[in-house]
């Protein structure tokens, strides 16, 4: 099982030096075994391809996970990008393709492309990009979203150091469309009793899993409902509410232990929320499950990761790889 952070959970753009916050975050996350950071795509922050090569440039094999959208730059573009930052750098990048989700950033660029065709048209994208990086001939393309015509941007990349694709999403277009052109698909955890249901035709496909979680832990599970008490004081106690009224789709365990609704800002995607031992019991059987990734939405300081890091140990994966 592998580990990735939110990179951008760890900045703070108010700060002068960012590029310094960039280098010191990626080599922290890579000194306790984390094999890469996941950077977002916003109008609102820094580009991640910028932050990307931040990233490459201060660690050795910690692999930066670009989010990437249809709407912000054509799939040649990217391929020429991935091309020069891995001859440059000698490394390989990931991507994280996303359809494109905020209606208002759509809406500022005119991407009219109806949310029921965003999916097949990630899949154009993606295989046109693939086709860009794994071969220098012309690439002459007809499709309904994209056509090219002896294409030649010399963007070909060994095979061995070519991306690795992420797509997020839990729709069964999301699911249709994994299943044609990535690598590994993502969903939000969903509770170790609903896992293979949640991923559905994913589950036992020639795909790899990623899930997306936080984790707030402590010595003791009273310890640790206080600290998530004060990171989300209302929905925290919202969820808790909905738990109890859900007592037939959780177990008693994840009753205590899971959280699942989205926390605004400060944290993408469910809780586990415990002690050291409860959560790391919990959380081994993802792995035991069959999730290959998980990205923490939780790390926000060096604290946090220790307390993580902490879990991890008593889950016995301690090495992170």
């Amino acid at each position: 099982m592998k580990f990735y952070a939110d990179l951008p959970m760890w900045l703070h753009y108010n700060d002068k030096n960012q590029l310094h916050l960039i280098h010191e975050s990626a080599k922290l996350l890579e000194e306790n075994g984390f094999a890469g950071s996941l950077l977002f795509y916003q109008h609102t922050t820094l580009d991640p391809w910028i932050v990307a090569t931040g990233t490459l440039q201060a660690t050795n094999n910690h692999l930066p996970i670009i989010a990437l959208q249809p709407n912000t730059i054509p799939p040649f573009t990217a391929a020429k990008m991935i091309h020069s930052l891995v001859h440059l750098y000698g490394r390989k990048v990931a991507l994280n393709l996303i359809p494109g989700q905020s209606p208002s950033e759509l809406s500022q660029v005119n991407d009219t492309v109806p949310a029921e065709e965003r999916f097949d048209r990630l899949v154009e994208y993606i295989e046109i990009l693939r086709s860009l990086l794994q071969s220098n001939d012309p690439l002459t393309y007809r499709g309904k979203y994209y056509t090219y015509n002896e294409l030649q941007v010399f963007a070909q990349v060994d095979e061995d150091l070519r991306p690795i694709i992420f797509m997020p999403g839990a729709s069964s277009l999301f699911q249709k469309a994994a299943l044609q052109s990535v690598d590994v698909a993502i969903q939000l955890a969903s509770p170790i009793s609903q896992l293979v249901n949640s991923f559905d035709i994913l589950y036992d496909s020639h795909l790899e899993l990623c899930c997306r979680l936080g984790i707030i832990a402590r010595p003791t599970s009273q310890e640790a409902i206080e600290v998530a008490k004060e990171e989300v004081p209302m929905r925290f106690m919202q969820i808790v509410k909905k738990q109890g009224r859900a007592s037939g789709f959780y177990t008693e365990e994840e009753e205590r232990i899971y959280f699942p609704t989205e926390q605004g800002k400060a944290f993408r995607g469910p809780l586990l929320v415990g002690s050291y031992d409860e959560v790391a019991s919990y959380f081994r059987r993802y792995k035991d499950l069959g999730i290959k990734h998980i990205i923490f939405s939780c790390i926000r300081s060096v604290e946090d990761l220790q307390h993580v890091k902490e879990v991890l140990n008593r889950a016995e994966m301690v090495k992170m790889n």
